[in-house]
């Protein structure tokens, strides 16, 4: 059983033929020069061929070849272009996870591996002609990128951090006390602690695995832990994961 599916005249007048490809080179470009704006690896160039990528295979899809059209024969489709979109949507997927790169508990590019997602997403919603749907698209995802970034910037966002503490002499339980003691006056909490220890004139160590609101807090609250006594050396470090 065939599903008819909607085409389009390849026999459509020349000006109306550019149409889409002008409208994938203005949304692509648009959100692409937000995200060059912001130097990330995906800028003006890749969403403008990511959204004209996605509208030429869509509009290809559903036009017919004239000959098809004044034999009065029945023209096979050869190219769907509900499976092509789910496709374009599938494979865009993979050029997105190259934008994303993670150092330690920080990850980059995850809002522009989204933008090239969306822009092909436009890209389809041009090819079947939708001009009007795709423009607003657009100036949503604008907005977004460009509206919401002042407020995301103010969010303290919850990071896990890794406190050593290297000290000497016999003191460990109550040092290990101070340390919570100050830790808590800055608004950090502790979920696990563990440590290690040799001869009584040997080094120990202390490592407190920490909960926290990103207040910049760590500078001052380091300088306290380094100025109680007993303390050889302090570390602070991301977690590895």
């Amino acid at each position: 059983m065939h599903i008819p599916i909607p085409v389009v005249d390849s026999t459509l007048p020349s000006g109306l033929e550019w149409t889409p490809i002008a409208m994938a080179i203005l949304v692509g470009g648009a959100i692409g020069f937000e995200r060059e704006m912001h130097g990330r690896p995906a800028g003006l160039r890749t969403h403008i061929l990511v959204c004209l990528a996605s509208t030429l295979l869509i509009f290809a899809s559903r036009v017919l070849p004239p000959e098809a059209l004044h034999d009065g024969s029945v023209a096979r489709i050869v190219m769907d272009p509900n499976r092509l979109a789910a496709g374009i949507v599938t494979g865009i997927g993979f050029l997105g996870a190259a934008t994303v790169i993670r150092a330690g508990d920080i990850v980059r590019g995850i809002t522009t591996g989204a933008t090239v997602w969306t822009v092909a997403g436009l890209g389809i919603v041009i090819g079947q002609g939708e001009y009007a749907l795709a423009i607003v698209g657009a100036i949503a995802v604008i907005v977004v990128l460009a509206g919401l970034d002042p407020l995301t910037r103010r969010i303290a966002p919850v990071i896990y951090r890794r406190l050593t503490v290297t000290g000497i002499g016999s003191e460990m339980s109550s040092l290990s006390a101070r340390i919570a003691t100050i830790l808590k006056s800055h608004e950090i909490r502790v979920q696990d602690l563990s440590g290690s220890r040799g001869e009584p004139e040997q080094p120990f160590e202390l490592v407190f695995h920490v909960r926290l609101r990103n207040l910049q807090q760590a500078p001052e609250m380091l300088e306290k832990i380094s100025g109680e006594h007993g303390v050889k050396r302090v570390e602070w470090s991301q977690i590895s994961h």
